[in-house]
């Protein structure tokens, strides 16, 4: 797929995309990936499946996916145990990692005002003071979240940002989930419109 950027991990890789023209997803897409688009209705919401999943057959071109019940995509045929992907209205993530992991990405000009103290608590509003630091943390605890595949998490109490450091376009996030468990995360400013953040 053009247009992809690829970071690697410690156990995997992180790649991201646009999404492009529906149109042409859809002449490009194989069998299994038309058919996995067939109860979808939305166009934009076609389109962002079909991306994905154009993105992930340029990683891993055998990869087959299955869905579990509740929904979360399972990878097949690949040296990989483990997938994670995101997408926002204009973009693409997928993570392929030899452990549990999860990604987001999101818009910057995304607006988290009315939700934001839903999940970040007043000590994670101390963190930072960048402006899109509530894309950040909403990236991380999604990209948690994912990670965990567990349901009924409550985002601020269940996941918990201990700190958060900015080199450049790099972020360095480490948090706490379920009070006991702690995990590192990577970040990184793709661009002036997106923020992307992922388990390592």
């Amino acid at each position: 797929m053009s247009n992809s950027h690829i970071i690697l991990t410690q156990s995997g890789i992180v790649a991201i995309a646009s999404v492009g023209e529906a149109a042409e997803l859809e002449r490009n897409a194989t069998a299994a990936e038309l058919k996995s688009v067939e109860g979808i209705t939305f166009a934009s919401r076609r389109a962002e499946r079909l991306a994905w999943r154009a993105l992930l057959r340029s990683l891993e071109p055998k990869a087959t996916i299955e869905y579990l019940p509740s929904g979360k995509p399972h990878i097949l045929n690949s040296k990989y145990q483990h997938i994670s992907v995101s997408h926002c209205s204009d973009s693409v993530v997928v993570a392929l990692s030899e452990k549990p992991c999860g990604v987001d990405v999101e818009r910057i000009d995304r607006n988290f005002e009315r939700v934001k103290s839903r999940y970040i608590s007043e000590p994670e509003f101390k963190l930072s003071a960048e402006p899109y630091w509530a894309a950040v943390v909403w990236c991380a605890k999604e990209a948690l979240y994912k990670m965990a595949g567990r349901e009924g998490v409550d985002f601020k109490k269940d996941i918990v940002i201990k700190s958060a450091h900015r080199q450049g376009v790099a972020l360095s996030l480490i948090a706490e989930l379920f009070g006991h468990d702690q995990v590192e995360l990577r970040g990184e400013i793709v661009d002036d419109n997106h923020i992307l953040v992922y388990t390592i």
